[in-house]
């Protein structure tokens, strides 16, 4: 990693399993360009309580930020072709006992990748995913509250 990259992420192998109960230590996420330079953190902050229902609110820890136990852990559907990150984290958050927030950097993650540049087919997979999870009618509700928060920050 270039010396101009942050130094907040901190190896994982001190911090992943806080506890031999938790199974599902997570943490935030670094935007970072093509040469590993620090641009800014994600928007989406990782939670302090983050439940499988927490991504009603949309995918709040990057599926790397996520550290599942082996036994957790399920292939991704490969229907989804930009989104099946996002299917993923809720199955393994489904089956997950504990879910830990580590308050570390965890990862860097580059600004501009797949689904960044297949934007509206990765929404509409995540809308499909949003309502197999969740339920179509809080599906519908959740990005009607979506449209109204981006018309509002405009």
């Amino acid at each position: 990693m270039p010396a101009t990259a942050s130094t907040r992420t901190t190896p994982c192998s001190r911090w992943c399993v806080p506890s031999p109960a938790t199974n599902y230590p997570y943490g935030e996420t670094e935007l970072v360009d093509k040469e590993g330079h620090f641009i800014r953190m994600r928007r989406l902050a990782a939670p302090e309580v983050l439940t499988w229902r927490s991504f009603k609110q949309g995918m709040l820890v990057c599926h790397q930020a996520f550290f599942a136990k082996a036994s957790l852990v399920e292939p991704y559907d490969l229907q989804y072709r930009f989104s099946a990150d996002f299917d993923w984290c809720i199955r393994v958050m489904k089956k997950a006992r504990t879910l830990h927030n580590t308050h570390l950097t965890l990862i860097d993650y580059l600004e501009e990748g797949m689904t960044t540049q297949n934007r509206q087919a990765s929404l509409r997979e995540r809308f499909r995913i949003m309502a197999r999870h969740y339920g179509l009618m809080s599906t519908v509700a959740h990005h009607a509250w979506f449209v109204l928060r981006a018309v509002i920050k405009k």
